[in-house]
């Protein structure tokens, strides 16, 4: 059994595919194509052609064009497959043999040029771009000029007529592979080729070892294979494509050899391919080595190897020329919703004075209305318990100083009522996290409530009902995840369990705002889940007062198979499409106008990925990314909550590592990251909109004007299907293959005359960043000293220039990659409003 999947795509001009194979066994098969072969792992024999041969990991053979190729191995193995045209390439090269295989006497270090190239050939296919396509062709020409300088195999000394039958061969099989998808007979070939049949039969008996028929079902089968892995398309037209005018021929022939129905052998292979685990928050540590990791270290250039890069090529600078920006304009007035929600990661953490310090910091800075938390009945908070005779027993003591805490600094507790005490779960042994939350249901529904009851009469006689009118209350966090994460076994158990919060809450006041369960949302995944909870919410009387939602840019389409089962997905894949978040707001705003659906929605927790240990966490591209996300969506939703605070989370084991690639806004030891930066800047926007396109946001209040900037990349596609192939813990910035600068620069109008400051605040590698400010310093083991200086150095950079405007004025910039600037003209002196606003 074995799996392939294609690491990267290679652009259509390219006669040549990269696949990962999978497996303990090859059967065997004939490819036009020539097939360079690196073993990632295991240690597989290959039979080429009656040649056995043992490889060994970093292993390379070269399985020449029409060669018979099997293998197997006694344990699972990976291999790397370069499959090329040396035909479509260079047809001069048709009766060339080369010998590629690195078991032989022959030094080791002459295969490594190869071996640099099929490294480089995936490199710069990480991308989409359209220019790797020249790249693409030049390294493959580079490629067969190294096979002809040093592998072209030694004549074998056969005679005239054997010589001759090779020709008439390789001219059958060419024919054949050129017109396989025609529904070929013995008889077609035959006649192309001036021969009788009967002799074509024996002759192909002779030279390749099974019957015509034999062969061609084996081609048009691998084939069909190769479209079965890489498309969705139909079990009919994969048939067709493939040469079966009769489907039922093809299904036939294909569960003989495969010993499955095709349609069974698609959902295995993509359940095979699919990382392994749940998604998960609670046991991830730094990512383990993949496949192309090995092949990575193959990358840089050296001086044995005879294909060298000439000349370094700079990346083309982005123009964006914006139209003039009339600063009379109305414009549209923003209600700056990102600031409406805060988060850290459970209430235990905000008895901690670290944390209370960075919470202080961080609402002096930005400002916010409500901070979402978990674990508010976790068993850390010491909140159930039952005595020796069984009854419950509850305490608020804890909860009383994290809410006194948090009013004191002006925030509001947005309750999110969980998880279960452990004394009070139906499954002890159904946990999340490092520091265990258990997740299963209630193991008496009515305790559950009673505890809930209690806690709602606590906090109203405590704080008033005045002040906890004005809170939000939800219960559970992602039940739409399943039993794997949050989600109890029964659904219906859920919405019961729901329903019986909901109206324990509202019972003591139909005024207090109880939400929906924060559920996790992207554009590629169905909304089955939602839709059935709102219905249920809907025919029984408890409908919720606004949504809560989750987004990560994490691929979970891998979640539903097409079986529609559940899959696997992984923290570690990230979603290709850069525009995936505003489709994913698209979608369910669309959703809930055809529901008819009117109500707050809150995103309680946004960000890159659920991994604590993603190392651009800790990047400039982190607040690049959220400068591009919530800038063209920007109030899109009533709530944009990024989590969260800080890597203090107990979620996993703290890391001793101070970039370790957390989620939080700011490090373990209370350091400002990039994105950190981008918020507190953020909350000098204005309050109109006047313009705002791909990489800038204008903004105006009063007199005063704001122009956000960005230049961002996405992540490469190679990247973003897990593999992290030459990204190291110091070289973070490797998946941005094509970093340029971007020219800037916008006109605006109507502004009053006089005396203006313009004050810039920038974002980049050599401004803001703590990473980066830690690489130029030598990447030193970290002491106190050493978190003192990054602390003090790496804050965002500062430009003022005065100048005087008479009317219009153009703002230009040129932007470093990855970098987030903001760029304020404000008046130096009084000077008139403009006409239809306001200061403020």
């Amino acid at each position: 059994m074995h799996t392939e999947s294609e690491l990267v795509l290679l652009p259509r001009s390219a006669p040549a595919r990269v696949l990962l194979v999978d497996g303990d066994a090859l059967p065997p098969s004939r490819r036009d194509e020539a097939q360079l072969i690196f073993v990632v792992h295991g240690r597989p024999l290959l039979v080429v052609d009656d040649e056995e041969t043992y490889l060994e990991p970093e292993d390379v053979y070269l399985v020449n064009p029409h060669s018979l190729m099997e293998m197997e191995a006694d344990e699972p193995c990976q291999l790397l497959s370069l499959r090329f045209d040396v035909h479509r390439l260079a047809p001069s090269l048709d009766d060339v043999r080369f010998r590629v295989n690195s078991v032989t006497g022959q030094s080791r270090a002459a295969f490594r040029p190869l071996i640099h190239l099929l490294a480089s050939i995936i490199k710069v296919n990480s991308t989409q771009d359209d220019e790797r396509r020249f790249q693409t062709v030049a390294l493959l020409y580079a490629l067969l000029d190294e096979l002809v300088h040093r592998f072209v195999a030694s004549p074998t000394g056969a005679s005239t007529a054997s010589d001759k039958h090779r020709v008439r061969l390789r001219r059958l099989l060419r024919y054949i592979d050129e017109h396989y998808a025609e529904g070929l007979s013995l008889n077609q070939v035959a006649a192309h080729e001036h021969l009788s049949a009967p002799y074509l039969s024996a002759f192909f008996k002779e030279q390749v070892g099974m019957t015509f028929s034999a062969y061609y079902n084996q081609l048009r089968l691998d084939r069909a294979v190769d479209d079965l892995v890489t498309s969705d398309e139909s079990i009919e037209v994969v048939a067709k494509r493939n040469g079966f005018r009769d489907p039922r021929t093809f299904v036939k022939l294909f569960k003989e050899r495969h010993k499955v129905l095709p349609s069974q052998f698609r959902r295995d292979q993509q359940v095979a391919a699919a990382p392994t685990g749940s998604l998960s928050r609670t046991t991830e540590g730094p990512a383990p080595d993949t496949p192309l990791r090995v092949l990575a270290r193959y990358l840089p250039s050296e001086p044995e190897m005879r294909v060298t890069t000439a000349v370094d090529v700079e990346p083309v600078t982005k123009l964006v020329a914006v139209d003039s920006v009339d600063v009379h304009a109305s414009g549209r007035r923003l209600r700056h919703t990102y600031r409406k929600i805060t988060t850290v990661g459970r209430a235990k953490e905000l008895l901690y004075e670290d944390v209370r310090e960075m919470l202080r910091s961080w609402q002096a800075d930005v400002g916010f209305e409500f901070i979402k938390f978990h674990g508010l009945f976790a068993d850390d908070m010491h909140v159930y318990r039952e005595n020796a005779a069984g009854e419950p027993v509850f305490s608020f003591v804890l909860l009383d100083k994290v809410f006194d805490f948090l009013l004191s600094i002006g925030l509001k507790p947005f309750v999110q009522l969980s998880f279960m005490p452990q004394e009070l779960a139906s499954i002890k042994d159904r946990t999340v996290y490092s520091a265990p939350f258990n997740v299963s249901p209630p193991k008496s529904l009515e305790r559950w409530t009673a505890l809930v009851d209690a806690f709602m009469s606590h906090v109203i006689a405590r704080y008033s009902f005045d002040e906890v009118s004005t809170w939000l209350f939800c219960v559970w966090n992602e039940p739409d995840t399943g039993p794997t994460l949050f989600g109890f076994d029964d659904d219906d158990v859920f919405r019961e369990f729901y329903a019986a919060t909901y109206r324990t809450v509202k019972q003591h006041g139909s005024s207090l705002q109880f939400g929906s369960p924060a559920m996790l949302v992207s554009y590629t995944q169905n909304k089955n889940w939602l839709l059935g909870y709102l219905e249920f919410a809907r025919a029984h009387r408890c409908s919720p007062d606004f949504l809560t939602i989750h987004y990560y840019d994490n691929d979970f389409g891998w979640e539903t198979l097409p079986d529609h089962t559940p899959g696997r997905p992984s923290s570690s894949r990230l979603n290709k499409d850069q525009d995936a978040f505003r489709k994913t707001i698209s979608q369910l705003k669309l959703l809930m106008r055809d529901l008819g659906l009117r109500v707050p929605v809150y995103m309680t927790e946004w960000n890159l990925t659920v991994s604590h240990r993603d190392l651009l966490n800790d990047t400039t591209f982190k607040s690049c990314y959220l400068a591009k996300n919530l800038l063209e969506n920007y109030d899109e939703l009533d709530a944009f909550a990024y989590w969260s605070l800080t890597d203090l989370m107990e979620e996993l084991q703290p890391s001793e590592d101070m970039f370790h690639g957390g989620l939080g806004l700011l490090t373990s030891n209370g350091v400002k990251k990039p994105h950190y930066h981008f918020f507190a800047a953020l909350s000098r926007v204005g309050d109109r909109l006047l313009a705002s396109g791909d990489g800038y946001f204008v903004t105006s209040t009063g007199s005063a004007v704001q122009v956000f900037v960005y230049n961002y990349e996405h992540f490469s596609h190679l990247f973003a299907s897990g593999e992290r192939y030459d990204m190291t813990y110091l070289e973070r910035y490797a998946p941005f293959s094509e970093l340029g600068r971007m020219d800037f620069s916008i006109e605006l109008t109507g502004l009053p005359a006089g005396e203006y400051r313009v004050r810039e605040r920038v974002i980049n590698s050599e401004h803001g960043s703590a990473f980066d400010t830690w690489l130029r310093m030598g990447a030193p083991s970290i002491d106190p000293q050493c978190v003192d200086y990054i602390r003090q150095v790496s804050v965002p950079q500062m430009i003022v220039n005065d100048l005087h405007v008479d009317g219009a004025v153009t703002v230009s910039a040129v932007l470093e990659p990855l970098e987030v600037r903001l760029i304020e003209l404000v008046p130096a002196a009084p000077c008139p409003g403009v006409a239809g606003t306001s200061s403020s």
